[in-house]
């Protein structure tokens, strides 16, 4: 398992003693939510692209639309190979293109059977890049990116915002990579939200992770609910607990 702790410059002990304390707790999430650190890029910066700009990917959907021919006209997901399956073409390649490359590639084709085709592309299904929102938040989960980056806010909001048991000043972007030494970025993410320091809005990859961590009474209080839990249920039935110690 990778050792989140070890990653933190040896210049920042205060940063690194509360990192290490959390690492097993960040392995644990990662573990259960299938996460991979086999992908990614570790660069980054604080600029976004709009969805005209996605890049298809396998498991996308489009929509292609011919005026006046419904045969040639339906939705076609991208399959394991990049390609969708068209009447009378047969298979394309389009991953990597964007919606308008896609139209210009269809209107092309087509116009070898139809007279000036009329061609739109919309995409319906974002599924091929995904970032993970994990830990103090009101969804925590997959996230599926309707560009070929996503900022920590634009991933915040999506993911229903931090809970009052979050510590939104010390939370992290982990961004996996082929050597599968992870590269960790520092969010502020109460300057980000709460006093507009867009300096903290990094820009977020497919594949990265945005951890959240509780604060120190929030897990505090987790590990204290286990136990007074029974205590509480006996006081309410007038039963007596003993509880060893």
């Amino acid at each position: 398992a990778q050792n989140f702790a070890n990653l933190v410059p040896e210049e920042d002990p205060q940063v690194e003693e509360e990192l290490e304390e959390i690492d097993e707790e960040i392995e644990a999430i990662l573990s259960n939510e299938g996460i991979s650190y086999d992908i990614g890029d570790p660069s980054g910066s604080v600029v976004d692209d709009g969805p005209s700009n996605y890049t298809l990917g396998v498991n996308d959907v489009i929509e292609i639309n011919v005026m006046r021919h419904p045969e040639v006209t339906g939705q076609y997901a991208i399959n394991q190979e990049g390609k969708i399956q068209y009447e009378f073409i047969g298979d394309i390649n389009i991953i990597g293109k964007t919606k308008n490359e896609v139209k210009e590639v269809l209107t092309e084709e087509l116009a070898k059977f139809i007279i000036s085709p009329e061609v739109t592309v919309k995409i319906v299904g974002y599924n091929s890049k995904i970032v993970y929102v994990i830990g103090e938040v009101g969804r925590p989960g997959k996230i599926f990116m309707r560009g070929d980056t996503i900022t920590v806010r634009e991933a915040l909001v999506q993911a229903g915002l931090p809970l009052l048991s979050a510590k939104t000043t010390k939370s992290l972007v982990i961004t996996p990579s082929e050597s599968g030494k992870a590269n960790q970025k520092k969010v502020n993410v109460h300057k980000l939200l709460y006093e507009g320091d867009l300096r903290e809005n990094f820009v977020m990859l497919p594949g990265d992770t945005l951890y959240i961590p509780p604060t120190a009474l929030a897990k505090t209080m987790r590990i204290l609910q286990p136990i007074a839990a029974p205590i509480s249920t006996a006081a309410g039935t007038g039963r007596t607990v003993t509880t060893g110690f």
